[in-house]
């Protein structure tokens, strides 16, 4: 039946009475938070009044040869939640921490990460994520937490630099980062540099340093083919002149035919662009073997004094590694004051990537103090983030989801130890993105 004109008129005053009489109240509050159901992940951990209105949930790996990277990076994010009283403005915030390994890699395990991802968005309580650790969890998440009912869940990370999840460039496949994100929604930020700008950075420090002929090793990942295709570039740019490039294969019992192969190019310089645990120990000795006066470099795949020591020995000595971070003392401000909080309460100094995974959980807290708690205004907040004073320094995050910070530390093996030397940022120019 057709209302008549006047009925419809006065139908469409009362319903604009009725949105003005409530538009002074308050919404209703949120539900307390439910816990993510799922067996990677850690019950909730809360330290405010009452009970936590959402969660942030953190993905990271607790198992294999970087677990003491997750580990600290687990106490970080919750010295910085008890730091804000586990509140976000009006909100009360609950930490839950995912593990993205297992038992038996020491990478991240996709079809973990792939569960994990859709655990999430079966929680309206989750307003976003910090991590994951890896870039290949990061790839097999992005596109079901982009597409999460409610709105797509928002990811920062302090340590994934897959260049391929925010822009094309060198090494980074057919249709990404497009196909990452299956069509839906943007929603991945980072805090840490891409990995052209890692390529660029060695690259720049071999030039400084007199070294003018390099050899490139990768392993068969995206990250190291990325890493050494971004150094290539780099130093092309810069005059240098490439030896070779090849891959290495992670299960060979050694590398003397590959290293004696190396030598004859008379490199004055090698790239391992690739993971410690792919049995770069064993690498590194029979390069050293026959480049004893070569300057070996590593990436932050390496970050791994300890093992690649306990596996090279005195082959080790003198290794270069580049990773972005800095040790406490030369951190800003913000952050050394910060790290001194983390050792009080821990009883050692942050490492690795704690710092940023710190840094991360600040600017979720921030984006979801500024928002009215739905995962939309958190995900623009991130988007335009504009960090003065920060734990890491001053950044932005561009429209693509990259920060602007460009600076590497640069840290070498000493006496069985890796020792800081400095840091490195190099010229816009030598990036290879587009």
């Amino acid at each position: 039946m057709r209302a008549s004109l006047p009925a419809v008129a006065a139908a469409a005053t009362a319903i604009t009475i009725a949105a003005c009489g409530t538009s002074s109240k308050k919404p209703a509050p949120p539900p307390p938070a439910r816990s993510i159901a799922s067996s990677g992940c850690s019950p909730i951990t809360y330290g405010g009044a009452g009970r936590p209105q959402f969660l942030i949930a953190a993905s990271t790996a607790l198992q294999g040869q970087v677990k003491e990277h997750g580990v600290q990076i687990a106490q970080a994010l919750k010295l910085v939640l008890a730091q804000h009283d586990w509140k976000a403005g009006p909100y009360r915030i609950g930490l839950q921490i995912c593990d993205e390994t297992t038992a038996t890699s020491d990478f991240a395990d996709p079809k973990k990460c792939a569960a994990n991802a859709r655990a999430f968005t079966r929680n309206r309580s989750v307003l976003a994520v910090v991590g994951p650790h890896f870039s290949s969890c990061a790839a097999s998440m992005l596109g079901i937490l982009s597409k999460a009912p409610g709105g797509a869940i928002p990811v920062i990370s302090g340590s994934t630099t897959y260049l391929g999840l925010t822009r094309s460039g060198p090494g980074v496949g057919p249709g990404e980062p497009a196909s990452f994100y299956g069509g839906g929604a943007r929603n991945f930020v980072r805090i840490v540099p891409a990995d052209d700008v890692q390529g660029a950075a060695v690259a720049t420090y071999l030039k400084d340093h007199g070294k003018q002929r390099a050899y490139v090793l990768t392993d068969k990942d995206p990250y190291g083919i990325g890493i050494g295709e971004a150094f290539s570039f780099a130093a092309r740019k810069l005059g240098a002149t490439l030896a070779g490039s090849t891959q290495w294969n992670a299960k060979a019992k050694d590398y003397r035919a590959l290293a004696k192969r190396v030598a004859g190019t008379h490199p004055d310089a090698v790239l391992m662009a690739g993971y410690v645990f792919e049995n770069a120990p064993q690498l590194i000795k029979d390069l050293r073997a026959v480049l004893p006066h070569a300057q070996l470099v590593g990436p932050d795949g390496m970050d791994q004094p300890s093992a690649i020591v306990e596996g090279a020995g005195a082959s080790a000595e003198n290794l270069l590694l580049t990773i972005a971070v800095v040790p406490a003392r030369a951190l800003p401000p913000a952050g050394r004051a910060f790290a001194e909080e983390f050792r009080r309460r821990y009883s050692q100094y942050p490492c690795c990537l704690s710092v940023n995974a710190a840094q991360a959980a600040q600017l979720v807290l921030d984006a979801i103090a500024r928002s009215d708690g739905s995962r939309d205004k958190v995900r623009a907040a991130l988007f335009q983030a504009d960090v003065k004073g920060g734990l890491i320094g001053d950044f932005k995050i561009d429209r693509y989801g990259d920060t602007t910070l460009t600076k590497m530390g640069l840290y070498r093996i000493k006496e069985g130890e890796g020792r800081f030397e400095g840091s490195i940022s190099p010229r816009a120019d030598l990036l290879a993105r587009h």
